[in-house]
């Protein structure tokens, strides 16, 4: 007989133990279950930066994905889509890298994203879903009912639990409303549905909110009426926060486009964020008060479009600014007395162009030197002790060509990423004219500039134009009768500079015109087709 030993029991204690603590739940794993119609699907366009992810961010799987490469019931790095197989851009994804962005390191996030475009909220109601699996009958609907096994709240709650045994749940994420509008009982079944998931996933209300965002606000849209039964949700459910939509740009009756997803998106973040006493106050410097001699100029990539710097060459780190006229007033809210980290966004090529003067409220102006960055990027300048209420944040030139974009006050030592979130003072940014340019029409941030070449010289042409925020634009071409001959554009475009190249091969030579239209803005410029 083999000679065998016993093992000692605390020799058995310790092999439980470390088997107990495979696939343990992780603390520091936050999990967010979304759910809604078509908005919380995600239907903006995937666009180049949406693409890079921070592997911080994670989606459990909700469905087989071949084309994805992704496996039901496993984590992944939110790349959208990050609902169904062929979703697009969902709130649900700006709200994941608003909150990695924010929190700290050791912290991940993950999103659990089921829902159904064209749905009744209740669907969801775990008692009368049946009555709703067929609220259209086309099979785009049907279809999608039929992936969650005709029960999508079941389906949803399934996920959660097997979750669950990886992390947290510390959230519900709502967009829902447009099949709803007009009925005034949607907050009763929301209440319902919250109240389901808490019990059926062992949630207390005070330590997991819902967070609903408001529909599409834009006018002409199909069901901005709801907003108001939206907004009236905390009344039913003292734990829900609504997620306001104005100015959140759509690209149908219906739907946002993908910047107002993002904006929408970070929205959310930023109220769960403050919901965990996470705090992040911006300003925008081309929104504050801004003495004459700084100009506002455009940029796609700066925050809110724009950007300001000094209109000459007046360099000056030997004394703080005295004259209005080359500072910058911003105001900030906090609310908490406790410690802020003031940052701000800056693109600064060189050590000559690398510094800035900057007080908050009564204090002495301070140089801040060496602000060199690759870009735009955002720096720490100083820590401070506040009392909660308005603060004000001076900014005032020392270094020519030094560019601030935004200023931010956090109450935690982390920067900000990217454009970060919204500014308080948000604004449409009046963009400083530019006298080296031709031919330029601009008024509030918006500018037509004159096609080049002009005459042309090719069998192509580019029109130029500039918007401050993100608009829909038309930009048409008409022939010397005043007949359109060709659309050159007829969509949404983000804010900043954009070209759009225009091929006149089948034009006869003459005068034509066109004219760009976008927001209130409208502008004609004239272009030359010359006689070969």
């Amino acid at each position: 007989m083999a000679n065998t030993k016993k093992m000692h029991p605390l020799a058995w204690l310790m092999l439980f133990m470390l088997c107990m603590n495979v696939g343990a739940q992780n603390p520091n794993f936050y999990i967010y279950l979304c759910f809604g119609q078509s908005n919380m699907e995600g239907q903006g366009t995937i666009e180049t930066q949406d693409k890079t992810v921070d592997s911080r961010f994670k989606v459990f799987q909700a469905l087989n994905c071949s084309n994805l490469g992704r496996t039901k019931a496993k984590w992944y790095t939110a790349v959208p889509p990050t609902c169904q197989c062929y979703s697009k851009l969902s709130p649900a994804d700006y709200f994941g890298r608003t909150m990695v962005a924010n929190l700290p390191d050791s912290i991940t996030v993950g999103i659990i994203n089921v829902a159904v475009g064209g749905c009744d909220i209740r669907l969801f109601d775990k008692d009368i879903y049946m009555d709703y699996d067929s609220t259209y009958k086309e099979s785009w609907f049907t279809s999608k009912v039929k992936d969650y096994g005709y029960n999508p709240y079941k389906y949803l709650i399934d996920l959660a639990k097997l979750a669950q045994q990886d992390g947290v749940i510390k959230g519900i994420l709502l967009h829902q409303g447009e099949t709803n509008t007009g009925d005034a009982q949607w907050p009763t079944y929301v209440k319902k549905i919250y109240n389901d998931m808490l019990a059926d996933l062992s949630l207390k209300a005070d330590s997991v909110p819902i967070l609903a965002g408001e529909v599409l606000a834009a006018a002409g849209n199909c069901c901005s009426s709801m907003n108001s039964i939206i907004k009236r949700l905390p009344d039913t459910i003292p734990t829900a926060h609504v997620i306001s939509s104005a100015g959140c740009a759509g690209q149908d009756y219906a739907h946002f486009n993908s910047e107002g997803y993002r904006k929408l998106g970070r929205r959310y973040g930023a109220t769960m964020l403050s919901l965990m006493g996470l705090e992040a106050a911006y300003a925008e410097a081309e929104c504050g008060t801004v003495g004459k001699n700084w100009k506002t100029l455009a940029d796609k990539n700066a925050s809110n479009g724009a950007y300001v710097t000094q209109t000459a060459a007046q360099n000056n780190t030997a004394s703080a600014p005295s004259s209005e006229d080359n500072i910058i007033q911003m105001s900030i809210s906090v609310s908490a007395d406790t410690s802020y980290y003031l940052y701000g966004r800056f693109n600064n090529a060189s050590a000559n162009s690398n510094a800035f003067w900057v007080k908050v409220d009564d204090a002495e102006f301070e140089l801040f030197d060496n602000l060199t960055t690759t870009g735009w990027q955002w720096l720490e300048l100083k820590k401070l002790d506040l009392t909660a209420g308005e603060h004000k944040i001076y900014v005032g030139f020392a270094k020519d060509s030094a560019m601030l974009d935004k200023i931010c006050l956090k109450n935690a030592q982390k920067l900000p990423v990217d454009v970060a979130e919204e500014a308080a003072n948000l604004c449409t940014p009046s963009i400083t004219p530019d006298p080296t340019q031709v031919g330029v029409t601009a008024k509030d941030g918006y500018a037509l500039y004159q096609n080049f070449p002009n005459p042309v010289n090719n069998c192509s042409t580019i029109i130029t134009f500039h918007i401050p925020q993100t608009s829909f634009v038309s930009l048409k071409v008409y022939n010397s009768q005043g007949l359109e001959i060709k659309e050159l554009a007829g969509r949404t475009f983000t804010s900043g500079e954009h070209n759009i190249t225009f091929n006149i091969e089948k034009l006869s030579p003459g005068a034509y015109f066109y004219t760009l239209r976008a927001g209130q803005f409208s502008s004609t410029q004239k272009m030359i087709i010359p006689v070969e």
